[in-house]
């Protein structure tokens, strides 16, 4: 063989050895990207899971003490709902639909004056709000009840249970 063809023949696996090298290193990097994304995926779903855990002890909780008479009936529907609507799930729930009175008593207030709006109101205004939501509260009592209860073994897997 002539010196020439000896020549391009080590350039030529060197050339392959390099390029050989490079795929090796950006397989790896690849490699090392996916079980990257695999961990932030296990992280993210792991912070989920706690942040659904606490949305449903929260509601469990609420739940009871309308159950037990210790909240009233238009703040654990503000609460709930609210809280209903931070919940994740893989499929699309529609609580409105599964927890009706809860909702409609929450869009009944929702143009409610809050805080500082309701005590700059005058005693009258606000006791004919009061009076209006009271009698919201009356008609929806029962249902909202029974909404609370099955809220009480209310999870992600089960919905409404």
């Amino acid at each position: 063989m002539s010196p020439v063809v000896i020549t391009l023949v080590a350039v030529g696996s060197l050339i392959v050895l390099a390029l050989a090298l490079y795929a090796g290193k950006l397989i790896a990097q690849v490699k090392e990207q996916q079980n990257q994304a695999k961990l932030i995926a296990a992280q993210r779903q792991a912070d989920l899971a706690k942040q659904n855990n606490y949305l449903i002890d929260s509601i469990q909780l609420i739940a009871k003490a309308v159950l037990e008479q210790q909240c009233e009936l238009s703040e654990a529907a503000i609460r709930i709902c609210r809280l209903l609507e931070k919940v994740y799930t893989v499929k699309d729930e529609h609580y409105p639909g599964t927890y009706p009175a809860l909702h409609e008593l929450d869009s009944f207030l929702a143009d409610y004056p809050t805080h500082e709006g309701y005590k700059s109101l005058k005693k009258q205004e606000r006791m004919r709000f009061d009076v209006e939501r009271a009698k919201q509260e009356l008609k929806l009592k029962e249902a909202i009840e029974q909404e609370c209860q099955s809220l009480i073994s209310f999870s992600i897997e089960n919905g409404a249970s």
